[in-house]
């Protein structure tokens, strides 16, 4: 199993995305919908559970511009 930080680069930017609008509607309409949203995008369960329930663990923005080569 590969073991990620959370100084790791996101590698799927869909989903990305997609958690952080279901992170910006759970701050503005609660848990509830936040969760039915990234259910309905495709955004895993556990993935979706994880961000919302445990603010601690939210990714901050990725410092780089580019990734590493």
């Amino acid at each position: 199993m590969v073991e990620l930080s959370r100084n790791d680069a996101r590698t799927d930017k869909v989903t990305a995305g997609q958690v952080d609008e279901g992170l910006k509607l759970c701050a503005r309409y609660g848990l509830h919908p936040a969760l039915l949203f990234m259910e309905q995008v495709g955004v895993p369960r556990p993935v979706a559970l994880r961000v919302l329930c445990s603010p601690e663990h939210y990714r901050q923005r990725d410092r780089r511009r580019v990734p590493r080569s």
